[in-house]
């Protein structure tokens, strides 16, 4: 990077900090305008939209080696270390990442080994830790045993040398990704995420069947990670000033002209929505968190808040020659966040003609079916937060007016079905996380969803409440939480305590 871009970024983080110095004493016109020049700074020049110049776009993602020959048995040797990755090609960037422990001189790689499995199989995960600081691995999606979670409710951190052992069976076929539970905000954003994908359902024919790990990075000028977290990246969660996919900067997908491909989409960011568009084309959704949807839809764009998993059909229509980029607009999720415009996540490049592949089914997934009335019980939550107002001190984020740990938890019974009435009562938009089993979206603002399946993260509007159906998992300790990664970490948290009911 040249002398004049670095002068540049200098010049602005010495505004921004002057600006944040009078941040406490603004009202929310002024707080617009903050906003405006703190996202100034994220577009800085080499930071930005297409700073992967020069550096690998492979958008390949590698998978982890099977150790165990028994093909109903998934066992591999997963290790969370330090590396280096380029984000940028003036300079390295130090990060925490995960490698497969079964290959001599595995590196860490971000995201981490891809994991496959069928539904029925048999997962085993020996873990490693070489970080620094105690860690744990959540499987985010996955109906796991409880033992098997991943958080500091379910086992004891593993210290810094330490192993443990993950055993779980994979019941559902669907996009899933792993993840630390402990100081997440950092250790995430630090590169500690990989896509676990279960392959199964009704075979439908496409050319290829991609997945691809959405995520941010906040970037120094020297491409190393930032280690400056502002009060704006605690009150709206982490925003990097380069965009990723599968660990890639303006990576390049090359295509059959008129191919029909099958993309997984997991959204690994620490507060980044992504509202993602093709121009000229249209995604097919088939699957949600939780698996196939019963009747896909058709959509122009396609909103994937943070712990959210999608997937699409694209018919890739074109000339071969042809470039065209797969793009996240402006969503309006609060606190007059401005529109900094389209951004690339990768560019798609039409090669020679794709094969012609066979007809899509006619019969895709199952539609939820949790049987409630007026007589089902009825949780509420209410999410809130409150904005810093002294130097010094953090915003905090509330559920029923409580932080975590001290939120009281909810006593349920395994297989038992309730209703959980979200309210979020805050000025921006929460994606809400809950562990160990799916539910359905039964209304949002009072009007029934367009469109049913089974999900374990959404998207709660501010100002908005959100009611969903819940048939209780396993019994066990079970987590509740926003995922915009600070805000969990400071406050909006909270556990399910179930009992079998025996």
């Amino acid at each position: 990077m040249g002398p004049g871009v670095t002068e540049t970024v200098t010049s602005q983080r010495q505004r921004r900090r002057s600006i944040l110095t009078r941040v406490v004493v603004m009202n929310g016109s002024a707080r617009s305008w903050l906003f405006l020049c703190l996202l100034a700074f994220a577009a800085a020049p080499g930071c930005g939209e297409g700073a992967g110049g020069g550096l690998p776009t492979s958008l390949t993602v590698v998978p982890i080696t099977d150790i165990n020959p028994d093909p109903s048995i998934v066992e591999v040797n997963l290790v969370a270390s330090p590396g280096q990755t380029r984000y940028l090609k003036d300079g390295p960037a130090d990060v925490w990442g995960y490698r497969d422990g079964a290959v001599a001189g595995s590196v860490a790689t971000v995201p981490g080994p891809f994991i496959e499995a069928k539904p029925g199989d048999s997962v085993i995960i020996h873990f490693t830790n070489e970080l620094p600081e105690a860690t744990t691995i959540h499987w985010h999606g996955l109906r796991v045993p409880n033992a098997a979670d991943g958080t500091p409710s379910t086992q004891v951190e593993v210290a810094p040398g330490g192993t443990f052992d993950y055993r779980f069976t994979t019941d559902d076929a669907g996009t899933f990704w792993y993840h630390p539970h402990l100081h997440s905000d950092v250790q995430i954003e630090r590169g500690l995420y990989g896509a676990l994908v279960v392959r199964g359902g009704p075979e439908i024919p496409v050319n290829a069947d991609r997945t691809f790990v959405l995520d941010d990075v906040k970037l120094e000028a020297t491409g190393q990670l930032s280690e400056v977290t502002s009060p704006l990246d605690l009150m709206l969660g982490r925003q990097g000033n380069v965009i990723l996919a599968n660990g890639r900067a303006g990576g390049k997908l090359e295509v059959g002209t008129g191919a029909r491909e099958r993309w997984r989409f997991a959204n690994s960011a620490n507060g980044r929505y992504f509202n993602l568009q093709v121009p000229g084309h249209t995604f097919t959704v088939i699957g949600w968190d939780g698996g196939m949807l019963a009747e896909p839809y058709v959509a122009q764009t396609l909103l994937v808040a943070p712990g959210e998993r999608y997937d699409v059909l694209v018919d890739l229509t074109g000339m071969p020659g042809d470039t065209f980029p797969l793009q996240t607009i402006h969503y309006d999720r609060g606190h007059d966040i401005p529109d900094p415009g389209p951004k690339t996540v990768f560019d798609v490049v039409l090669g020679k003609a794709a094969a012609q592949v066979g007809p899509t089914p006619t019969t895709w997934g199952t539609r939820p079916d949790l049987p409630t009335d007026t007589n089902t019980a009825v949780r509420e939550i209410v999410l809130n937060e409150k904005e810093a107002m002294n130097p010094g001190e953090e915003p905090r984020f509330f559920i029923n007016d409580t932080s975590f740990p001290a939120v009281a938890p909810i006593q349920g019974t395994s297989d038992r079905v309730e209703v959980w009435r979200v309210v979020n009562d805050s000025e921006m938009d929460h994606p809400f996380h809950l562990h160990g089993m799916f539910f359905e979206v039964l209304d949002v603002g009072g009007v029934a969803p367009l469109h049913r399946g089974w999900k374990d993260t959404v998207n709660v509007p501010m100002k908005t409440t959100l009611r969903f159906a819940v048939r209780y998992g396993t019994a066990g300790t079970w987590m509740y939480h926003c995922h915009i990664l600070e805000h969990a970490e400071r406050g909006m948290m909270g556990t399910l305590v179930l009992s079998s009911g025996t």
